[in-house]
């Protein structure tokens, strides 16, 4: 029989792995062994350790019969559906079968040893406890879960009842100077500069890689000694003085996001190709490639990141707000699969010690917080009861009375109940406890007065309270918001508002005040002589990505039209060549920009699947560049439900606007489901960068397109007065007061019938 490729890859990885004996013969022998001596085996240790160098060494002898699945948590929504629609995925499943039973049955089916691989794990907190209590405990017998990530396991995995024997905990620690010589030897170190190295790597495994690769180039590399975070930060310097300017300053760039794509980098750099670069930082040892693109190992890209920021800070917070632009577009474009890649970029760019400090607070990974269960009751009553208003403690007593599922909980590593939470969405509990409560009843009563569109959601966060320090913050009350998190998430796109409550609104409007909450006074109740203030967030029509992009970029300072709406997305796009604005612009310098928006794509999605509602997308896109293609408009740019495009001229935009909507009427007349379409014009000096157009002329057509009825062709008055004698027919609307503009705007309706 012939050797195989991935025979020769399994070689290689053999060759180049050193050391770790112990550990490989005790994960090679539980996944050879015929009956699994645990089930659950963690291997941590600090980054740049080895971790994932000793899953690839571990996975790369074992037999073609014996199925390993290796996953990059990095890579996966950290969210139930999110790892089951990834492993789905990888199993060759329909996106409509990955639901955990049928996950696990097909698990079962396929192979006598499935070995299933978590690196990074990391950033995978939120999916612990889920993974210990729901997930793991359903596999079938023959599959081993191998979990690589920084911290040690949550002390659960240890303490709770049915583990013991079934989970081993692996420690990596540097490797010996006998390793640690053969690795560098392997690399084509000699011996005397093998020795000068281990005496500042002291078997690091990444420092030992970094100064192998430094040598080359650096013959008499000298680095002084000190701690491993120390030593790496001195070797990425000296690396990169190795390095072409072109290279050098490509690693900068790509230090300051999460990933990179060859589209990430052309946008960093502002170049038309990236190809070449790209392929180059490919090479560089501190580079993993992913599924999502180039990432930088951490280390590295700290030490890189920080340097910049100190050396140059402007083209710093350049590439950041590159950054920003380039997500923010490609999250409007995204389909559900690759939606949570952009909303992890986004969060990687927080540096607003507020804002992280909510997503990211300290403390939070003391405790482990999970679905609150029966036994945990009493001590739920008990924090209500001595951390709250008398009668506010009863309602929430009520509350776990009526709907314990609604709770959940933080503990400490012994177990005991730190805190709690309690969320739902309403149309899921009680009407009569809703109506009952006083809270609740009048978020509803609010509701009622502001509704929202079809398909969105909401939740009431009805209370969060911690052992002795009640709503105040601390490391419990952290770990709770941060699994709330988790359920923004899962909710996400659909997820429209959140209502909560706060007694102490002093303390807490700074902290949720940057977050987007604003004080809803007439919802607020008082309850036992204390006043229970309501706090909204409205994370806008882009729900939980668009509410994430706007707090970036407000800390970025970018000028953004409407983060909160798939209309408003207007980020610079970076696949593929775009257009020159320049002859979009008249002799004056004035550009009349057209947006249009499919009405409510999100109800068509959830009414008839995305690929049905993706077709009907096409059709709109087809349509609209038909239309510009005939009356010389430019394509700007999709913003998810619709198309933004710029004209040269008031009347070329006028007669496109009026040829796209007969075009959708003349579609719909025999089309199963019709395509109804709003179109905003407005007429101005955009500021024009990368391809792109950005300022208040852009905003306020963002905004008309908004305000317009499906099937309606509104323009503000500057375009009626550019048209003015050229044959079209408005009707007059009045003014509008439209989002983020103080003076109300004269619109004009423009007749397309007939």
């Amino acid at each position: 029989m012939s050797r195989r490729i991935s025979d020769r890859l399994s070689e290689v990885a053999r060759r180049s792995f050193f050391g770790r004996q112990a550990e490989l013969a005790v994960l090679r022998g539980a996944i050879e062994s015929p009956e699994l001596p645990f089930v659950v085996a963690f291997i941590h240790g600090p980054g740049g350790i080895g971790k994932s160098c000793l899953l690839q060494a571990a996975l790369s002898s074992v037999r073609p019969e014996i199925h390993s699945i290796v996953m990059d948590c990095r890579e996966i929504e950290p969210t139930p559906k999110g790892l089951l629609a990834t492993l789905g995925a990888t199993l060759e499943m329909r996106e409509s079968e990955t639901d955990l039973p049928s996950v696990v049955a097909r698990l079962g089916r396929t192979a006598r040893r499935t070995v299933l691989t978590l690196d990074t794990y990391e950033t995978f907190g939120l999916m612990d406890t889920w993974l210990r209590q729901v997930f793991v405990p359903v596999l079938p017998e023959s599959v081993l879960t191998i979990i690589a990530g920084r911290q040690a396991p949550n002390p659960a995995w240890l303490t709770t009842p049915g583990w013991l024997g079934l989970f081993h905990e692996i420690e990596l620690r540097e490797l010996p100077e006998g390793d640690s010589r053969k690795m560098l030897q392997s690399r084509g170190v000699t011996d005397p500069q093998a020795e000068r190295v281990n005496r500042f790597a002291r078997g690091y495994p990444l420092a030992l890689e970094l100064a192998a690769a430094a040598l080359r180039t650096q013959p008499d590399l000298a680095i002084s000694s000190g701690p491993p975070p120390k030593v790496l930060q001195q070797l990425t310097h000296a690396f990169l003085r190795g390095l072409p300017p072109e290279i050098t300053e490509a690693v900068e760039a790509a230090s300051t996001v999460r990933r990179v794509t060859e589209p990430v980098l052309r946008a960093l750099l502002a170049v038309s190709t990236a190809r070449e670069i790209f392929d180059n930082l490919r090479d560089l040892p501190f580079v993993d490639v992913t599924s999502e693109g180039l990432v930088l190992h951490d280390v590295v890209r700290d030490t890189v990141a920080k340097g910049l920021a100190q050396r140059d800070h402007e083209r710093y917070c350049t590439c950041r707000r590159r950054a920003w632009r380039s997500f923010t577009s490609e999250s409007h474009r995204a389909v559900a699969r690759n939606l949570w890649q952009c909303t992890a970029d986004l969060l990687y760019l927080i540096e607003n010690p507020v804002i992280r400090e909510a997503f990211f607070p300290e403390g939070a990974s003391d405790y482990t917080v999970e679905p609150a269960t029966t036994g945990d009751g009493d001590a739920i009553r008990e924090i209500a009861a001595s951390e709250d208003a008398e009668e506010s403690g009863q309602f929430i007593a009520r509350w776990w009375d009526r709907h314990p599922e609604t709770f959940s909980v933080a503990k400490t590593h012994d177990g005991k109940v730190a805190a709690f939470y309690a969320i739902f969405e309403p149309a899921n509990v009680d009407p009569g406890l809703l109506t009952d409560d006083p809270l609740t009843s009048a978020w509803l009563e609010h509701l009622r007065r502001n509704p929202m569109a079809p398909g969105e959601r909401v939740l009431f966060l009805r209370r969060w309270l911690a052992h002795t320090t009640g709503e105040l913050p601390s490391p419990a009350q952290a770990a709770c918001w941060l699994d709330i998190k988790r359920t923004y998430m899962e909710l996400r796109p659909h997820l429209r508002r959140l209502y909560t409550t706060v007694a102490d609104l002093h303390t807490y409007a700074p902290i949720v005040v940057p977050l987007g909450f604003v004080p809803l006074e007439e919802a607020s109740a008082t309850l036992g002589g204390v006043t229970y203030h309501t706090a909204l967030l409205d994370f806008g029509e882009s729900s939980v990505d668009g509410w994430l992009a706007s707090l970036v970029g407000a800390e970025l300072g970018v000028e953004s039209t409407d983060l909160q709406t798939s209309i408003d997305a207007v980020a610079s796009a970076v696949h593929g060549e775009r257009p020159d604005l320049r002859p979009q612009a008249s002799p004056e310098g004035t550009v009349t920009i057209l947006f249009t928006d499919v009405e409510g794509s999100t109800a068509l999605t959830q009414r008839l699947g995305d690929a049905k509602a993706q077709e009907l997308l096409r059709t709109h896109n087809r349509i609209v560049r038909d239309a510009l293609r005939a009356h010389s408009g430019s394509e700007i740019k999709h913003t998810g439900d619709g198309i933004m495009a710029s004209f040269a001229s008031a009347s070329r935009a006028l007669e496109c606007a009026i040829a796209m909507q007969r075009a959708f009427a003349e579609h719909n007349e025999a089309a199963e489901e019709p395509i109804r379409v709003r179109i905003g014009l407005n007429a101005g000096e955009p500021v024009a960068e990368e391809a792109d157009l950005f300022g208040t002329a852009v905003q306020l057509a963002a905004r008309i397109c908004a305000q317009a009825q499906p099937g309606e062709i509104l323009a503000a008055d500057v375009v009626q007065q550019l048209a003015a004698g050229k044959g079209f027919s408005f009707a007059d609307k009045g003014e509008a007061t439209l989002k983020g503009f103080e003076k109300p705007v004269r619109l004009h309706e423009v007749r397309w019938q007939g």
